[in-house]
């Protein structure tokens, strides 16, 4: 098997009793797959007891149930299974989050979900280009059927994506522009599975000169005021159901738009230092979800939804400054991250409202370049 991972994939260590949002906190009901109950059952002895007596079956999967957080947590935040059993032992899913894996026949990729304030702070602290490499390991290679010409092309137009995303030579917000005049001719050929015409689009992509004859064109085919763009933007999530307080963030952000347009240009100066962080969080939506296309064909959906994510992130930034006359500092705004995607990346029913918006043609990334610059 080959093993496709970001540079960033092996610096991840969980801060266990340290982290100040620990997910075995949150009350979800944690999947324990079939080896890890087996060994549960087997161990006879008063843990093995409690951890059975946890764990209930719902449409054939085992689950632990802890709606107020994992009863097997200690004092300190850490897991009294591991400390007793080891590492090896808890389930599949304890011992994996927040990584995250694609299986494509004997390749295997990797990555970090946003959803943890470690993997936040990696991302968000990390000023150069984010690379990928890759290694052989010892695994068997997976069985699900999938188209492998189409994996071949969409795999070398997802890096040439992520080559658009990391050029410094051009603004976050002339690289977003880039990527969404792009989609829709994309989308098209992965419907098609069209893989000599998806070869032609990455070889075009590349050209330096392609990309800023886009650039001119978005910026005289701009047709929309950046309020209305901003209004549209913080709909889509005002609609969302939350645990927290990202709700009324956007909401709030959707009732100053005239104020935000105001400080734009004052908080770009500002954040420019930090661009680099929507760079990764841009570069991270792509290289999770657009491989996807591969097998669901949904090319528009994986490249507008990392677009749109990447931009409600910038305009949480810039609420903040504006209501506070300073950027929020790095760990506000790490926080902030981590919130977004706790509660709308990883909340499929979140997610289907932007799925559904750009579907029906409502989330228009046209009209969203009134917010790119």
């Amino acid at each position: 098997m080959l093993l496709r991972y970001p540079d960033i994939f092996f610096d991840f260590k969980c801060l266990c009793g340290g982290c100040e949002d620990n997910c075995c906190q949150m009350g979800w009901d944690i999947e324990i797959d079939e080896d890890t109950y087996t060994y549960y059952k087997g161990l006879g002895t008063e843990l093995g007891r409690r951890l059975c007596e946890n764990i209930y079956e719902e449409d054939g999967a085992l689950y632990m149930g802890q709606p107020e957080g994992c009863p097997f947590m200690d004092g300190e935040g850490l897991c009294s299974v591991q400390l007793e059993c080891g590492a090896e032992h808890i389930s599949e899913i304890c011992r994996e989050h927040p990584r995250f894996y694609e299986w494509f026949g004997d390749v295997k990729e990797a990555g970090l979900g946003l959803c943890c304030e470690e993997v936040c702070r990696l991302v968000m602290e990390h000023e150069k280009p984010i690379l990928f490499t890759e290694r052989e390991i010892d695994e068997a290679a997976d069985e699900l059927e999938f188209d492998r010409e189409l994996f071949r092309e969409v795999r070398k137009l997802r890096d040439r994506l992520i080559d658009i995303a990391q050029d410094r030579g051009m603004s976050i917000s002339q690289r977003m522009m880039i990527l969404a005049y792009s989609t829709e001719d994309i989308a098209d050929a992965v419907f098609d599975r069209d893989v000599k015409r998806l070869a032609q689009l990455s070889g075009m992509l590349a050209i330096d000169g392609f990309r800023m004859e886009i650039v001119i064109h978005s910026q005289q085919d701009r047709h929309s005021a950046p309020e209305r763009a901003m209004r549209m933007l913080c709909s889509i999530f005002e609609r969302m159901e939350y645990m927290g307080t990202l709700g009324e963030i956007f909401a709030k952000c959707k009732g100053m738009t005239d104020k935000l347009e105001q400080c734009r240009d004052s908080f770009e100066k500002a954040y420019a230092p930090y661009e680099h962080e929507l760079e990764n969080i841009l570069v991270y939506f792509i290289w999770r979800y657009f491989i996807k296309c591969t097998r669901d064909l949904s090319a528009a959906e994986h490249i507008f939804s990392a677009l749109i994510c990447t931009a409600a992130v910038r305009v949480m930034f810039m609420a903040e400054f504006c209501e506070r006359g300073e950027l929020p500092d790095g760990k506000r705004r790490q926080w902030l991250v981590k919130e977004f995607s706790k509660e709308i990346e990883y909340d499929s029913d979140n997610m289907d409202i932007i799925y559904e918006e750009i579907q029906e043609g409502r989330a228009d990334l046209m009209m969203l370049g009134g917010l790119f610059g």
